[in-house]
């Protein structure tokens, strides 16, 4: 954490970056930047993060709020409208308030290449092997859907655009029912092969929404979020995925099998203080489905 920034000092780090800004990480309200400077010679790149920080909708995949949040600095690299920038966020300290500190610098592709040790034949190399790195760090290796990680990143910035936008966001906690029995009898390599065929069911019913998302949560245990959706639509969604898991064959290397799965389901209602709350209460309904027999689907309220 650093302390008793000077907003002056803005203007020195404007002559190393092509944006240097102070943004107020607030949950509730969209991030205004406090002060703004950006590199002399009105750089070409300003107008590509005009938008950043002064967006009416909150922004979900925000490092300023993030490095706030764990009080670290956070340094990332974005490929954006095919140029790369070196994006870092450090946390401050200005007249007791805590503010985010945000510098932007466009890099060039060779010293991105050098930097990485990356493949130099081509630019789109050079990009897919910068995206490749976000999915490396985000993304399961086995199902391709996101991770714990994952989780642990985006469920505070899906709070907090929640309580900014006042829209409903449920989540749905579910796992393969006695899954240890296919490992035990079949082996672990078919095992991996019904946990992606069930990924790929759990996605195939949440994507019709950009802003939702599937996460694997740990072993055979998977996350769903829904943006902009109520309890009651979260329920009806998730019977129809139970119904589908439930009568679908799964092709493996062992020959057809049949599984079922069951499910939590769990509205945010602004009381929960963090992430780990809104995890431990639809991991309690899924617990619940559990107990009722497996196979089901369970709520906070009967449906």
């Amino acid at each position: 954490m650093i302390r008793d920034f000077l907003p002056t000092d803005l203007k020195v780090l404007a002559k190393y970056y092509d944006i240097a800004r102070i943004i107020s990480p607030s949950p509730t309200a969209p991030h205004q930047p406090l002060i703004s400077c950006q590199s002399p010679g009105n750089s070409p790149h300003h107008a590509i993060f005009s938008r950043c920080g002064t967006a009416e909708s909150f922004c979900q995949n925000c490092m300023c709020l993030e490095a706030a949040r764990c009080r670290q600095i956070l340094v990332r690299i974005e490929a954006v409208d095919g140029k790369f920038f070196l994006i870092t966020a450090i946390p401050l300290e200005i007249s007791g308030q805590l503010q985010t500190l945000e510098l932007i610098a466009c890099i060039e592709d060779k010293a991105l290449e050098q930097a990485l040790t990356a493949p130099k034949e081509t630019n789109s190399l050079t990009y897919h092997f910068v995206n490749n790195l976000y999915h490396l760090v985000f993304r399961d290796a086995l199902t391709t859907m996101y991770n714990r990680r994952y989780i642990d990143k985006q469920l505070p910035l899906e709070i907090a655009r929640v309580r900014q936008n006042k829209q409903p966001f449920s989540l749905i906690m579910t796992d393969i029912d006695y899954f240890k029995q296919v490992n035990d009898r079949y082996g672990h390599a078919v095992g991996d092969e019904v946990l992606k065929f069930f990924a790929q069911k759990l996605h195939e019913h949440v994507r019709h929404k950009q802003e939702n998302w599937v996460a694997r949560y740990g072993g055979e245990e998977f996350l769903l979020a829904l943006s902009d959706c109520s309890e009651a639509q979260a329920y009806h969604i998730t019977e129809t995925l139970r119904k589908t898991i439930e009568q679908t064959s799964i092709p493996t290397s062992a020959g057809e099998l049949c599984i079922t799965a069951s499910f939590g389901v769990y509205m945010f209602t602004g009381q929960e203080t963090d992430f780990h709350q809104l995890v431990d209460q639809v991991d309690k309904r899924l617990y619940q489905a559990k107990q009722a027999g497996r196979n089901c689907t369970v709520a906070t309220r009967p449906i």
